[in-house]
């Protein structure tokens, strides 16, 4: 039993490799390009706000830093798209401002350099604290994306 304990602490230390990164990037890709073009769901916004919600637990670990004031920016900027999204009520994918599309870009890069930095361990902690500190956000919601897909679509 100990030695599988010691495979387990070993695979939480490494960094994590090419197929899991992926699993985190693809999706944040996706929905960035989705905003990019107009026709985004509420879903797709929030998985934009979850990567600056980790980014920014990231950076609180100290393990990757000085990334904390481009997602102030970036969080700025999904919460006016947001806002002009939900202006009509009822979820509206809005056109994005040349600014905006830059931060989303920034986004990507940033959050990608995280994820190459992070060790699967030092990923999970991040986000167990993203999620606490969601939860205890005025109006934070956590959504359990592997068993709510598209509740947001």
């Amino acid at each position: 039993m100990a030695v599988n304990l010691v495979h387990v602490a070993r695979a939480r230390a490494s960094r994590m490799a090419r197929p899991q990164r992926d699993q985190i990037m693809t999706p944040l890709r996706d929905a960035l390009a989705a905003l990019r073009r107009g026709v985004a769901t509420e879903f797709e916004w929030a998985q934009a706000v979850t990567a600056v919600n980790l980014g920014d637990a990231i950076e609180s670990q100290g393990v990757v830093r000085g990334l904390g004031g481009h997602f102030k920016l970036i969080d700025l900027a999904l919460l006016e798209i947001g806002k002009r999204a939900r202006s009509v009520g009822s979820w509206r994918p809005p056109a994005l401002y040349y600014e905006e599309r830059d931060l989303l870009d920034m986004l990507v890069d940033l959050h990608g350099h995280q994820v190459r930095s992070l060790s699967f361990g030092e990923l999970s902690r991040a986000r167990d604290k993203a999620i606490v500190q969601t939860r205890s956000a005025p109006g934070g919601r956590v959504i359990d994306v592997d068993h709510q897909q598209g509740v947001l679509a």
